[in-house]
């Protein structure tokens, strides 16, 4: 045994070599795939990635890490997980530490594609390595033993029907539309949704609290892209907004809305000048009735509903809808104002990204407008997915940056020992803050900003802390129990979450990463109902590819990392295949 697990790590790690020495140029940007060094390349690429997944997934593999983990989360994995999920854990992740494999891959599938024959051993092999990773099921429906399964372990889903714009695909079609998808495509995506919002209220029914609304913990996610026949309809309307609103000089590029965002929509025709068009009109039109809708059944059906963030050229629109959509079903209800109700949370949620360099004050805008207004703030804190992509563009105005550091400091508590605030620097041309301490520092003082607001009684806020960051949940822990909001068990690293707020407090992950800090979090966070949630993306392997190729090349950045993330997804997966391999306990 020992010898065959020499010889096909050798072979492993040669073949890994001699992928990265093909690979290491940069990805090739005026070649076509049809011209012969480019075939060749992706040929090679695909056949190394095809033949990797066949060592590691053949028989005899044995391929394991025994280095212990260097976060501080500790443990091992679930023995209930089964050796074939450990192993395709490991093999996932083992190739997400290839960059360069990982930069050509989704050339390399196109290709594979392309070949009949291979479409269907390329198509296998992603479906039983990175779907079976990332992707809950095909269905809706085919979710639900996850859906238990994680109940069990007192933890929540974010339901999401997970289509997302290949743009690339698309500007090569000559179309923004999204791949595969006829005129009538985002109409079955609008209707998906609505029916997940069925699903997720029916498993409720069966395994909530019968009536109440407190505790129900199956959300659902949509991304506005996938609801409209051309997301340059998204894009023409941020661009409007833009130029029509009046500019706050204390939000950077790309702006936070305004409640008249949408007045545009009631008019027959473009106004002059605008990027927008009649047709552009009449789909935002339906898009608002459709998100109306959808809000409609999730409000019927008590499930919570979830924009998330997309690219910055569609996001001045998608904070248009989602306020729009606060305002109408995020409102208290006068009876529940004057009893004061504890479980009093917001129906519909934004996603707030802290690599934004606008995120702070956005958020600040935004509470001064919910307390305003009078209805909750729905807020999904992440760090954001498209950093690499919003790096090259350039935001179009600059901020009064005098006045943001002043407001910032104002509003943001006086970080703890070790949380480092970013610094806002002139000449900054990216909407995106430039290192990752920047992003992180982002990310700990809106989450100390949240935290602190959790605590008063207006505005009131439901918050998710959607984080794979170890560090940054410890602090967010910390200010609760400093707030008041959670307390310290004695004797144990074991925190108890305040009823007053366990239905407006969230933490979450996506589904096939970062299991060991959910599985932290859920051990260390006592709650009368789950407060963990897992981002569970569903759908067929076709409509999900774009989404599985944005997790490869993320995970590629985070494997990067000295500890955590990904890279100990790895090694703890390999220290529990060693353990059952040896016997060791």
């Amino acid at each position: 045994m020992i010898l065959s697990h020499k010889i096909i790590l050798a072979i492993t790690r040669r073949s890994t070599l001699t992928a990265r020495r093909f690979l290491s140029s940069q990805p090739p940007t005026s070649r076509t795939l049809r011209s012969p060094l480019s075939s060749r390349k992706l040929t090679y690429a695909a056949t190394v990635s095809l033949g990797l997944l066949a060592v590691t997934l053949s028989p005899s593999q044995e391929v394991v890490e025994v280095e212990e983990p260097k976060t501080l989360i500790t443990g091992t994995r679930p023995k209930k997980e089964s050796m074939s999920t450990l192993i395709r854990t490991y093999v996932v992740y083992s190739i997400c530490s290839i960059p360069p494999l990982i930069t050509y891959a989704p050339a390399a599938l196109s290709f594979c594609q392309s070949i009949p024959g291979l479409k269907q051993i390329a198509e296998a092999m992603v479906r039983v390595t990175f779907f079976d990773q990332f992707v809950g099921a095909d269905t809706a429906e085919e979710t639900i033993p996850l859906l238990k399964s994680f109940r069990e372990q007192n933890k929540g889903v974010m339901l999401v029907y997970s289509v997302e714009v290949d743009e690339k695909a698309a500007k090569a079609r000559g179309s923004p539309s999204r791949k595969g998808s006829g005129p009538a495509q985002y109409r079955k995506n609008v209707e998906e949704i609505i029916h997940s919002i069925d699903v997720a209220g029916d498993f409720e029914d069966r395994h909530g609290r019968p009536g109440v609304a407190a505790g129900r913990k199956t959300w659902v996610a949509l991304k506005l892209s996938a609801l409209v026949p051309s997301a340059d309809a998204l894009k023409h309307l941020s661009s409007h907004l833009l130029d029509a609103r009046p500019q706050d000089r204390l939000v950077h590029y790309p702006g936070t809305p305004q409640p008249t965002d949408l007045d545009v929509l009631s008019l027959t025709k473009p106004p002059v000048d605008s990027p927008l068009t009649v047709d552009d009109l009449d789909a935002l039109r339906t898009l608002r009735n459709d998100l109306r809708r959808i809000c409609l059944k999730a409000k019927q059906r008590d499930v919570k509903v979830v924009m998330d963030a997309e690219y910055t050229r569609y996001q001045a629109a998608i904070d248009a809808f989602q306020l729009s959509l606060m305002r109408e079903f995020n409102t208290v209800e006068k009876k529940s104002r004057e009893r004061q109700e504890s479980h009093t949370q917001p129906l519909v949620y934004g996603t707030y990204q802290a690599y934004l360099c606008r995120n702070t004050m956005h958020l600040i805008r935004s509470l001064e407008l919910a307390q305003k207004e009078k209805f909750i703030l729905g807020v999904k804190l992440v760090r954001g997915a498209y950093h690499d992509q919003e790096l090259g563009v350039a935001s179009p105005y600059d901020p009064d940056l005098n006045l943001v550091k002043q407001r910032v400091t104002e509003e943001i508590p006086a970080p703890e020992d070790g949380v480092r605030l970013p610094e806002y620097k002139m000449g900054s041309t990216s909407p995106v803050w430039n290192e990752k301490w920047e992003t992180d520092g982002a990310f700990n003082g809106a989450a100390l900003m949240l935290v602190d607001q959790l605590k008063w009684k207006e505005p009131q806020i439901g918050v998710m802390f959607a984080t794979h960051n170890k560090e940054s949940c410890d602090i967010t822990i910390r200010s609760l129990v400093a707030n008041g909001l959670a307390t310290a068990q004695p004797g144990t690293s074991q925190v108890r979450v305040d009823d007053r707020i366990v239905d407006r407090l969230s933490f979450g992950q996506l589904y096939g990463m970062s299991d060991a800090l959910t599985d932290h979090l859920a051990s260390t966070l006592i709650s009368s109902s789950p407060i963990i949630l897992k981002y569970l993306p569903y759908g067929s392997l076709a409509e999900v590819i774009p989404y599985l190729g944005r997790r490869a090349i993320e995970n590629k950045s985070v494997l990067g990392a000295a500890s955590g993330g990904a890279a100990d997804e790895r090694r703890r997966a390999g220290k529990e295949i060693w353990r059952r391999l040896t016997g060791e306990t």
